[in-house]
């Protein structure tokens, strides 16, 4: 039988307000450096920060598994990149315990590197395949200490550019085609642009032709029906840097020619279906940086340049669907403030926040990531901030922002993004009151959340509405009953109970003249989650055991009609049926 504590109780860390807009849990703390973050799409967080002095760990769900500690030796340094449900996680790291100098690539406790690359090594994670190969690039001895990307233990690269190679990868989408880039002698003195399909190891170059000679191309990234989206310049377009959609050069249309007094310059960033992210500068532009947003076969809006006005800076930072995220400066706002456009709209998220209208220097507004419904996450510092950065979230609808770090510790400290996932989940840290500390935080949208299911209850035949269920979930950093909810049973044993939204380390359902049962396990709960039950009748007085005192119980009220606990059965009555119950599961004890 699992014990739960009292004083746990008041230990528990999870913020439940059902008037806020987001379940802020904490899930570490007392880190004096904080690294890297990934938060799975199931809303597993893995982060790196530095808990042990001159040591960089990664911790795994919690503040209480440090992950790296026991397997890199001293002077770790170590980083989470990429996760598979099946396969795990992949990290890179160094330390005393791979040698001087060696940074490798691991898969779980598996290193993928140490035995492809040789001495010398410095290699880098990127991400799986939907089957859960990893892919990554490094160099080493091996390898001539050439740059090259890797499946597995699978060389894609050398055989493509020859020898002095500089492969970096860009982008591997779910239908298994890698975007990347090099560089060899195969290549002469170019850089190109491919696309492999990892499947038949196939590789197409991108830019070769378009480009022409004196070629310099960087990947950025490929859509889910593998269409690439890169920028290179070359002999072709007058050596001046271009965004490509496939081999369609998009830029040029847009921003037009270029001289050497007045150069065409443009960069690609980010694409979402048919619709690409980019800036430019040209003398269309007049020099000034612009974001543009393309949608193929449907035209090109300049998003920055009515909105910012004269002197503008602009940067693109996400697009999901028809949401761009971007940020900017112009005489329009005279501040660093971040936009969210949709068709014919901009909103300026960071001015609607702050106020302060044109006045020079009053707000900063940082762009983080949008999504697909106008939403979106940034960071921004204000006099009401304390002129500390602070974490928010837009909702589009509402036309709003909530201040996570005032929903969570409500404190003018500096908050530090780290990862979100397509639920619009956040893992981020935040100062603790003096300044010295770290905490981690996980934070989930208090949406409306409910645990569904049917529970078989062998040998009841009562009203099942009669029933009632108490679900218990518990904190996944201290183990501490975190909520508490009840409902009743429905028509044909189901039920519907609203719970509270969040990443929890195992629920524990209790009922009536039933063992306890523990449903063990991390479990994101968020939206509509269905659980199917089986609980144990028998447990008259509710110790979660069932012995000679529920027997007693039964024994004591046998022959009464009643609907006291005795009844287990529920049919009214205290009789034959409900001591066998007793007896078959006389010595059984819950969870």
């Amino acid at each position: 039988m699992r014990a739960w504590s009292g004083v746990f109780g008041v230990l528990s860390l999870v913020v439940i307000a059902y008037g806020q807009a987001f379940i802020h849990q904490k899930i570490g703390e007392n880190y004096t450096q904080i690294g890297l973050g990934l938060l799975t799409e199931s809303g597993l967080p893995f982060w790196s920060a530095e808990a042990i002095a001159g040591n960089i760990d990664i911790f795994r769900i919690t503040g209480n598994n440090n992950f790296t500690a026991s397997r890199l030796g001293n002077n770790r340094v170590a980083d989470p990149i990429a996760y598979h449900p099946i396969a795990g996680l992949m990290w890179e790291g160094s330390g005393t315990a791979l040698g001087i100098g060696n940074t490798d690539v691991f898969v779980e406790a598996t290193n993928l590197s140490q035995s492809v690359l040789g001495s010398g090594r410095v290699a880098f994670g990127f991400g799986f395949t939907s089957s859960g190969q990893p892919v990554w690039y490094g160099s080493g001895s091996a390898n001539g200490n050439q740059l090259d990307i890797f499946i597995g233990s699978t060389n894609l690269t050398a055989s493509v550019l020859g020898s002095g190679r500089d492969a970096v990868p860009a982008s591997l989408n779910t239908n298994d085609f890698l975007l990347w880039d090099g560089a060899g002698t195969t290549l002469g003195v170019n850089r190109d642009v491919f696309r492999t399909n990892l499947a038949t190891q196939a590789h197409t170059n991108l830019s070769q032709s378009v480009l022409g000679n004196n070629r310099y191309a960087i990947a950025v990234r490929l859509n889910a029906t593998n269409d690439a989206v890169w920028y290179g310049s070359g002999s072709a377009n007058g050596d001046y840097n271009d965004v490509f959609f496939n081999t369609t050069n998009i830029s040029f249309p847009q921003i037009g020619g270029g001289n050497i007094t007045n150069p065409r310059d443009a960069v690609a960033f980010d694409v979402s279906g048919n619709n690409v992210l980019w800036q430019g500068r040209s003398a269309a532009t007049g020099q000034l940086f612009d974001t543009f947003a393309t949608t193929i076969s449907g035209g090109t809006q300049n998003l920055s340049q009515p909105v910012l006005g004269s002197g503008r800076d602009s940067l693109p930072i996400d697009i999901e669907g028809a949401s761009v995220l971007w940020a900017g400066i112009g005489a329009n706002t005279n501040n660093f403030d971040v936009f969210v456009s949709r068709p014919s709209v901009t909103r300026n998220i960071s001015q609607q926040q702050f106020g302060g209208g044109t006045t020079v220097g009053i707000r900063e507004g940082y762009g983080l990531g949008v999504f697909a419904n106008g939403n979106a996450f940034w960071s921004g510092k204000h006099s009401s901030t304390g002129n500390r950065l602070h974490l928010f979230h837009y909702r589009w609808d509402t036309n709003n922002s909530t201040n996570l770090v005032q929903e969570a510790v409500n404190r003018p400290v500096d908050a530090i993004y780290l990862a979100h996932n397509s639920a619009e989940q956040v893992l981020w840290a935040v100062q603790s009151a003096d300044g010295t500390r770290y905490e981690v935080y996980l934070s989930t949208p208090n949406v409306p959340t409910r645990l569904q299911g049917t529970v078989n209850i062998p040998g009841f035949v009562g009203n099942p509405s009669q029933i009632v269920l108490t679900i218990q979930q518990f904190d996944p950093y201290t183990g501490a009953v975190a909520a508490t909810h009840t409902g009743n049973l429905g028509s044909g044993y189901s039920y519907s109970i609203a719970v509270t939204p969040g990443l929890y380390d195992g629920l524990r359902i209790t009922a009536p003249r039933c063992l306890a049962r523990a449903v063990p396990g991390l479990r994101r709960l968020l939206g509509t989650t269905t659980l199917d039950l089986n609980l144990v009748l028998g447990d008259v007085n509710g110790d979660n055991v069932i012995n000679d005192a529920d027997l007693l119980e039964v024994l004591f009220a046998f022959g009464q009609s009643t609907a006291a606990p005795a009844d287990l059965n529920g049919d009214g009555v205290v009789n034959d049926a409900d001591l066998l119950i007793v007896l078959f599961g006389f010595g059984q004890q819950g969870d």
